[in-house]
């Protein structure tokens, strides 16, 4: 057989054995984290209409919130308000591969090396891609200068790119596409080689807060009020800008950046990596290759309408809140509507608690003269998680409305004139 005909045709199989591959991660837990959890859930949803197979994506989820005593359809999760009229339950038929304290960064990590023998808990299941396919990979949660919020632990930058380099060079991958939902999201991907084959969308720059959507009184379906914030911004975005085409085949990455991101008004949405393939379609890493059922279609018509047809893409979102808040405001409105000693006790205990790192914090940038700047490309992500350690040790676990306040660890963790300074000292002496 001739050679060249011999190549085209090992490309030809080569392009149609190829697969897409997806691992999704709400990284919170608890009611005030709603949207996390309804987002993560959306997203299952929205790959199996597109065409995905469920063998070829892995969940993480806490799995606390749908049947949460505080949610007033229990078992349920809503994406987007429809208010007066019923909502489209994502929760339903969502399955969830790692859940509870099974959600770690370091079975993240594992899943996507595909390590099974890594994993703790869980049902075992890894990334089984190979050296043709493409991977989807999208995570929701809080995050700060250099680090992503799992519910007890971080996932660092430094360890998430070595996870990265390791999938490259073992050939888990053709290429990897990342979408990722946190405040200061984009210092994840700083220092991201460009010759790795990765191109990801942040949804803010490195110094800045995301934002939940859908909040306070747009938190509405079937004329309840949900009591948290249904969505993120950037999320919700990009999820239903997916719903709304039919096609992905025709519509690139490109397009999809440029839409979200003038959508996402309150954070800057921007671009990591890789570059040159954003004018491959969305439909090569967010389609598959199975035939979506008629249920799921059912599914995808259902999210995409109010109950009345209306489309709601493309107009502004509602009940905007920045991220940081988001916990804080669902305690607020909790006392509000519930205006008993316990929730006022649950809300005071919380506002002390952020006066109370707030002051630590200050304290910390005082000492060190430290200007609080996360612009910097880099640090030393061993000294910067060891002082987290360090600090959260001595003075109890950061609040995720303070997570942002890291940054002065970050650029004290930057520096070499502080290499030798007693940390610990000094945070014994103000905790």
């Amino acid at each position: 057989m001739n050679k060249l005909v011999l190549i085209a045709l090992v490309t030809l199989f080569a392009g149609v054995m190829a697969d897409n591959y997806a691992v999704l991660v709400a990284g919170s837990n608890g009611y005030g984290n709603y949207r996390h959890q309804s987002d993560v859930c959306h997203a299952y949803h929205t790959l199996l209409a597109k065409g995905y197979s469920a063998n070829n994506i892995i969940v993480f989820s806490y799995n606390d919130v749908a049947n949460n005593k505080q949610n007033p359809f229990k078992g349920t999760l809503f994406n987007k308000p429809t208010y007066k009229n019923p909502g489209v339950d994502v929760n339903q038929g969502c399955v969830i591969d790692y859940e509870g304290k099974d959600v770690t960064p370091a079975n993240y990590l594992a899943v996507l090396k595909g390590l099974k023998d890594q994993v703790k808990g869980g049902n075992k299941r890894v990334l089984e891609s190979g050296p043709d396919d493409h991977v989807f990979l999208s995570f929701f949660d809080h995050g700060a200068p250099g680090l992503i919020a799992f519910p007890s632990q971080y996932l660092y930058a430094k360890d998430l790119q070595d996870a990265f380099v390791y999938m490259y060079n073992n050939n888990k991958y053709a290429r990897l596409v990342y979408y990722l939902e946190a405040c200061e999201s984009g210092s994840m991907f700083q220092n991201l080689p460009a010759n790795i084959n990765i191109y990801a969308l942040s949804a803010a720059s490195p110094d800045e807060s995301s934002w939940a959507a859908y909040c306070g009184s747009d938190a509405v379906v079937n004329n309840k009020n949900i009591g948290s914030c249904l969505g993120d911004l950037f999320s919700v975005n990009w999820l239903e800008d997916t719903d709304a085409h039919t096609d992905l085949s025709n519509y690139s990455l490109q397009e999809q950046f440029v839409v979200v991101k003038n959508l996402t008004t309150e954070s800057q949405v921007m671009q990591w990596g890789d570059l040159e393939f954003t004018s491959e379609p969305v439909g090569d890493y967010l389609s598959g290759s199975t035939t979506p059922s008629k249920k799921v279609n059912n599914y995808l018509r259902a999210f995409f309408a109010y109950g009345n047809e209306e489309n709601i893409f493309n107009q502004p979102k509602k009940g905007l809140l920045n991220s940081r808040q988001a916990t804080l405001n669902y305690l607020l409105n909790k006392f509000q509507s519930k205006p008993t000693s316990e929730n006022f006790q649950e809300l005071s205990e919380a506002l002390k608690l952020v006066e109370k790192f707030a002051r630590k914090f200050v304290q910390f940038a005082e000492k060190f003269v430290l200007k609080g700047s996360s612009n910097a490309l880099t640090t030393n992500f061993s000294c910067y998680s060891n002082l987290i350690d360090q600090f959260e040790s001595t003075c109890g676990k950061v609040p995720e409305s303070k997570l942002g306040e890291l940054k002065y660890f970050y650029e004290f963790c930057g520096q070499e004139r502080f290499s030798n300074v007693n940390t610990l000292q000094f945070f014994q002496s103000i905790c």
